[in-house]
């Protein structure tokens, strides 16, 4: 879920160490009154948006050749980005939005390279949670799909400017090849697809509540179940936590609805610094 102007995760050897151990206990989140009462507040305004459907058309953000303000470090990893894909984000998006997508496309990368996963070409690539979509381009560059579509349940969400998350979205994809955007609550969304990625879900309250939505959406168990269920026999969901211990709560989640992880990466050096280390996990079906 991103601000569209703030945009919105391993040992000597490569290969990350398991943050979940293999009996856990379940974990119950609290939700307080003080919860509770904001979560009215945010249903209020959530539902005011889904009836107004709010759009100008779309928006599109005025590129920058170049990007300011970089460490060396930051420099070299983006030209090696760019060189072994075959991308310059800076000649199609804002500094943030660049940022951004050299961001999800290093973590993604060094994953492959960690876990030695294989990436298979022209398959159908579902995002779950896209807000509005600014990393669209990065998922297009990493897994070079036949179809990519990405999916919010607070797509009509007003930004100070007028306009929506679905006019910023429409112009992060104007120029990418099959890929859609679709308004909608995933836990009731029909779609297979042969991978399914969902970059931060909402597994505990507190963090839905700071993004500002009602309590009602909360239902991890429910919508790791419609993943597990659109989830093509052979095909691989990629779940991104904010840190290990996010991580583990979603571990228990995905567990319980049949999934099985096949890998684990924890992302110690980000392109850009962070409060905890991002953790990549792989799921396949039991």
């Amino acid at each position: 879920m991103n601000h569209p102007l703030q945009h919105e995760k391993r040992t000597s050897t490569g290969r990350s160490q398991p943050t979940v151990p293999a009996n856990h206990e379940t974990i119950t989140p609290e939700i307080t009154l003080t919860d509770r009462l904001r979560s009215g507040y945010h249903r209020i305004w959530y539902e005011a948006t889904q009836a107004l459907r709010w759009s100008r058309g779309t928006y599109r953000e005025a590129p920058i050749a170049t990007i300011e303000n970089l460490t060396s470090t930051q420099n070299r990893r983006i030209e090696e980005l760019s060189a072994n894909y075959g991308t310059h984000f800076e000649l199609r998006h804002p500094p943030e939005t660049t940022l951004l997508n050299y961001g999800y496309l290093d973590l993604l990368d060094r994953a492959r390279q960690a876990l030695k996963w294989p990436i298979s070409e022209n398959r159908k690539v579902c995002d779950v949670g896209s807000a509005n979509f600014a990393y669209a381009d990065a998922l297009q560059t990493f897994f070079k799909p036949s179809e990519l579509v990405g999916t919010e349940v607070d797509g009509h969400r007003l930004y100070c400017n007028g306009r929506s998350r679905i006019d910023y979205a429409h112009g992060h994809i104007q120029d990418l090849a099959h890929t859609h955007y679709v308004v909608a609550d995933y836990r009731h969304y029909n779609s297979p697809a042969e991978i399914i990625t969902a970059w931060y879900p909402f597994v505990t309250p507190k963090p839905l509540l700071a993004w500002r939505l009602p309590l009602s959406l909360f239902d991890p168990s429910a919508l790791f179940a419609k993943i597990a269920n659109n989830l093509v026999l052979g095909g691989t969901f990629v779940m991104i936590n904010h840190s290990p211990t996010e991580a583990t709560v979603a571990h228990r989640i995905a567990e319980s609805v049949g999934l099985v992880s096949r890998g684990q990466y924890v992302h110690t050096s980000p392109l850009r610094p962070r409060p905890q280390p991002v953790v990549l996990t792989l799921w396949h079906h039991s």
